[in-house]
C-alpha cells in the first residue's frame, strides 16, 4: 500500500530538528551527569563522551520514531513519519534514517535539496530507509 501524502519542505524538517535539538540537549545533560557520577566526577574520553552523545540521540529518535510516529518537534510542526508501506516504521528503519540524517547533517544540510529535483519528493534518507514523512 502506498500513501500520496503532502509534501513536507526542508525548511519544516528543518525546524522540527532544531526543536528536537532543544529536547536532546536536556538528555544530553543527563546522560552526561549520569556518566560523571559513573566515572567517580572525573572527565570521560572524549571519545566515549563522543559515543554517548550519538547512542543517546539514536535512542531518543528511534523510540518516539517507532512508538508514536514523531517526536515532539514533529508534533510541534504536524509532522509524522512512517514506512512507505504505510505502517509503522521498525527498528531497521529508524536506525538507516537516523544515521543517514547524522550523515546530512555533517554534509550541512545539502542532501534535503534533492527532494526539490526528484520526482518522488523523497529525501536521501527517505529512500535509504523507506520512509516517508508527511504532514497531519
Amino acid at each position: 500500500m502506498n500513501i500520496k501524502t503532502q509534501f513536507v519542505s526542508p525548511v519544516k524538517r528543518l525546524a522540527a530538528t532544531i526543536y528536537d535539538v532543544f529536547l536532546l540537549l536536556g538528555v544530553w545533560f543527563g546522560v552526561g551527569s549520569i556518566a560523571l557520577w559513573l566515572n567517580n566526577s572525573e572527565i570521560l574520553h572524549p571519545g566515549i563522551g563522543l559515543g554517548i552523545v550519538i547512542v543517546s540521540a539514536w535512542l531518543f529518535y528511534s523510540f518516539f520514531w517507532m512508538r508514536g510516529g514523531k517526536t515532539l518537534g514533529m508534533a510541534a510542526w504536524n509532522i509524522e513519519i512512517y514506512s512507505l508501506n504505510g505502517e509503522n516504521i521498525t527498528f531497521i528503519q529508524a536506525t538507516l534514517r537516523f544515521y543517514t540524517n547524522l550523515l546530512i547533517v555533517i554534509l550541512i544540510g545539502a542532501p534535503l535539496l534533492q527532494i526539490y529535483f526528484s520526482t518522488d519528493k523523497l529525501a536521501i534518507n527517505d529512500k535509504i530507509s523507506k520512509t516517508n514523512l508527511r504532514l497531519i
